[in-house]
């Protein structure tokens, strides 16, 4: 069962990448066809056929396997309860399908079916929270190692993005992603489905800026209650000098009492 488990896990992460790529592709990378030469257009229309191919040969391999992990489990009613509503994805030709938030629908309903077991618990995900703090909390050390000093925002959260896909490979790029329309302040930089967790980097040159971003943030959370796809939230402080500690932000952070589910992470630029 742990070989079938990793199995499933592995091409879960494949195709929610896949699919975040395929709906940006088709969100974005749709060209203007009156100004495409046949060759062009041709060459337009294999990379989509192409790309929901693949997907769909995923779609189909995880249900063969996810039908015998549950199948294996001995819960007769519990494994037609889960037939009866992801079959309808395939004989309706709904594989592809996406939210609002450019989410695979087809993988929410596995991931509400599989996380009921320990093996794909959110909950008991605690040696990947782990991974994914250690990774956060030594950002300034990680791009000081790849030569990198900072500037500005971007300047840290491009290269975390990548550093973070090397350990979590559904992570995906927000750059062109609205994951909440109505908030303001807390864009997420990387979304990571197998986590249900969303980060973001902010660039803070002082204590008073740090402190009026924590508020527009902790004004933000209200929006984000009842997601169907993200309940766990990071805000990763990259300070430029050492106007604050660790234990000062803890304590910042602390005082403004933001809901559990929320951390905040205070990172010291390397000078």
């Amino acid at each position: 069962m742990k070989y079938l488990t990793e199995k499933i896990k592995r091409i879960m992460a494949a195709f929610e990448h896949s699919h975040y790529d395929y709906m940006m592709f088709k969100e974005y990378g749709t060209p203007d066809f009156s100004n495409l030469s046949q060759e062009e257009l041709y060459d337009y229309e294999v990379e989509e056929q192409e790309r929901e191919e693949f997907l769909i040969y995923m779609a189909k391999k995880l249900l063969t396997l996810v039908q015998a992990y549950i199948e294996a489990k001995h819960l007769p009613n519990y494994y037609n309860a889960f037939l009866a509503e992801i079959i309808p994805f395939y004989k309706e030709g709904k594989m592809l399908s996406g939210t609002v938030d450019m989410d695979s629908e087809l993988m929410l309903v596995y991931r509400r079916y599989l996380e009921a077991f320990d093996d794909f618990s959110i909950i008991d995900a605690r040696k990947e929270f782990e991974i994914l703090e250690n990774i956060l909390d030594s950002t300034a050390t990680l791009l000081k190692d790849f030569g990198i000093q900072p500037k500005s925002e971007p300047e840290v959260y491009k290269p975390m993005i990548k550093i973070c896909k090397t350990a979590f490979p559904d992570n995906k790029d927000c750059s062109h992603y609205k994951f909440q329309k109505t908030a303001k302040c807390y864009h997420p930089d990387i979304l990571i489905p197998s986590l249900e967790c969303a980060i973001e980097f902010k660039y803070v040159n002082d204590e008073k800026e740090l402190n009026r971003t924590m508020d527009e943030i902790l004004a933000d959370v209200e929006g984000y209650k009842g997601n169907p796809s993200y309940s766990v939230f990071y805000a990763v402080f990259y300070a430029t000098n050492s106007f604050c500690s660790s234990k000062r932000f803890n304590s910042m952070w602390a005082e403004k009492h933001f809901p559990e589910n929320w951390k905040g992470i205070y990172v010291q630029g390397r000078q």
